[in-house]
């Protein structure tokens, strides 16, 4: 039997939905569509894999009122 291709896929996945779910306030109040958040959510889960769900967090945010300006 072969192992997946990526075995950190689901996990990943996982890990952004929850951030996004996390994020979805916040982006909304800064007029962020649902798109755009997600992006940066999914840039933010790949630039910073070994950092903690709340610095990720703390990044995504700086992220997404950085994209307003």
């Amino acid at each position: 039997m072969s192992e997946p291709a990526n075995t950190n896929v689901e996990p990943r996945r996982a890990e952004v939905q929850l951030m996004t779910q996390h994020l979805n306030d916040f982006a909304r109040e800064l007029g962020l569509d649902e798109a755009a958040a997600r992006r940066i959510v999914d840039k933010v889960a790949a630039d910073m894999p070994m950092r903690t769900d709340q610095e990720r967090l703390t990044e995504a945010r700086t992220r997404m009122a950085e994209a307003i300006v």
